[in-house]
């Protein structure tokens, strides 16, 4: 994993002596021991909160020992570890010297959780290539991938996500009116499968790329998903509140999850969930 330090280290501190070894370059920029964080440095990660700041400076932010160390083993670059007095002991040994050790009362500042774990990275947010992934989509093994359409609640995304993974499709679009992945909510909700996992915006190119596809779209009036001759393609799942929004740009054939009892829907996560376990049943051993 390659580890970037630089991109989160801010102005005023020392210049950096020349023809040190890499890790002592590391060291240098920041101690390992405690030392105060200026208000700036403090103020760039609380920044990341913002949807507009993330996608501006291409940052997000990780908490929690568990997501960290998923985040450690995948291929996304991580920029820098904080953690508070104590927390060291979960930090891989390769990248003490990208961390700094705050305070308490720094970390809370930091964090965007409402119990600060004590631990949080900041990590670039991969740049992938949408219209390769459908273009080659039909040559995968499972050929199909999911898009979020309009969906809010960032439990649900961070479930489909993780579900993805789980079954093993390929990747996640997002539309534009779909909420943040990479909020901290999402983020934990995925449970570290948003690290190993494609997640990517849905453009205007991407529907060109996407009408050689079989496009599946689920809705209350469609034919019951056991029901479906499934074929290379995409599965849209819309918000529980305002159903598909995107999906109306291109031709699709409408599935539903037949109902046997009495409530009135599925949120998306379930439903999603439920087509992936379908699809991945349909094509296992072909």
């Amino acid at each position: 994993m390659n580890i970037a330090c630089s991109s989160i280290l801010l102005s005023g501190e020392q210049p950096e002596p020349k023809n040190r070894p890499t890790a002592m370059r590391y060291a240098y920029l920041r101690p390992k021991h405690s030392q105060h964080m200026t208000r700036e440095e403090i103020l760039q990660i609380k920044s990341l909160s913002k949807r507009s700041e993330r996608k501006k400076r291409g940052l997000f932010i990780v908490e929690g020992v568990k997501n960290i160390l998923e985040l450690a083993s995948s291929p996304i670059e991580l920029e820098r570890i904080y953690y508070t007095q104590g927390m060291d002991e979960h930090i891989p040994e390769q990248l003490i010297p990208s961390s700094t050790v705050l305070s308490s009362k720094e970390m809370e500042r930091c964090s965007q959780m409402k119990t600060p774990p004590g631990i949080l990275a900041v990590a670039q947010i991969p740049n992938r290539n949408a219209n390769q992934i459908l273009q080659e989509l039909p040559n995968r093994k499972l050929p199909f991938a999911l898009v979020a359409d309009g969906i809010q609640d960032p439990g649900n995304l961070g479930t489909l996500i993780r579900s993805i993974e789980w079954f093993g499709l390929n990747a996640v679009f997002v539309t534009p009116s779909t909420t943040d992945p990479w909020s901290t909510k999402c983020v934990q909700a995925s449970m570290g499968s948003i690290f190993k996992v494609p997640v990517l915006d849905w453009t205007s190119d991407s529907i060109s790329a996407a009408a050689s596809l079989q496009n599946f779209a689920m809705d209350l009036d469609g034919t019951p998903y056991d029901a479906v001759s499934w074929s290379p393609g995409l599965i849209w799942i819309g918000s529980e509140s305002h159903g598909l929004q995107e999906a109306k740009q291109i031709e699709h054939e409408k599935i539903t999850i037949p109902r046997f009892g009495r409530a009135e829907s599925l949120n998306a996560g379930v439903a999603g969930s439920i087509a992936c376990a379908e699809v991945a049943k349909s094509y296992q051993g072909t």
